[in-house]
């Protein structure tokens, strides 16, 4: 086991390690609005206030953090 954690740690470090080589390597050919859409910092954000309570992502977390919380309370 201990081998494959070790073979495992270096491959990640070499793929990171060629990752960076090859962005660093490589110019950059694409201009900011061809980049919208596909990069996080250039996306506009989508505004959610506008949709019903049940739609929202917040109470829909916390539901179902008091329906976990609940049922570990249960079957703890």
């Amino acid at each position: 086991m201990a081998q494959n954690f070790w073979l495992a740690s270096v491959a990640f470090l070499v793929c990171l390690l060629a990752t960076a080589l090859v962005s660093l390597a490589t110019k950059r050919t694409k201009t900011d609005a061809e980049l919208a859409g596909l990069v996080y910092s250039l996306t506009p954000r989508i505004e959610s206030g506008h949709e019903a309570w049940y739609l929202r992502p917040a109470v829909l977390a916390a539901a179902l953090l008091a329906l976990c919380l609940a049922l570990n309370a249960v079957f703890f």
